[in-house]
């Protein structure tokens, strides 16, 4: 295993709700030493065109 493990996120799901919190907590739970870096949560939704240029 790597000895920095490492995950990038990006998403479509905002800020406004719990839906990041939810996903990074449950990452957390499988793997405590991961460090999670967010690029953005602010892409438009279902804007698959966008979250490639991101």
């Amino acid at each position: 295993m790597h000895p920095n493990p490492m995950i990038t996120m990006l998403s479509d799901f905002g800020a406004r709700d719990i839906y990041v919190g939810v996903m990074k907590g449950v990452i957390a739970q499988i793997n405590p030493e991961l460090k999670v870096i967010d690029l953005t949560h602010q892409i438009p939704p279902q804007n698959i065109a966008a979250a490639r240029f991101c």
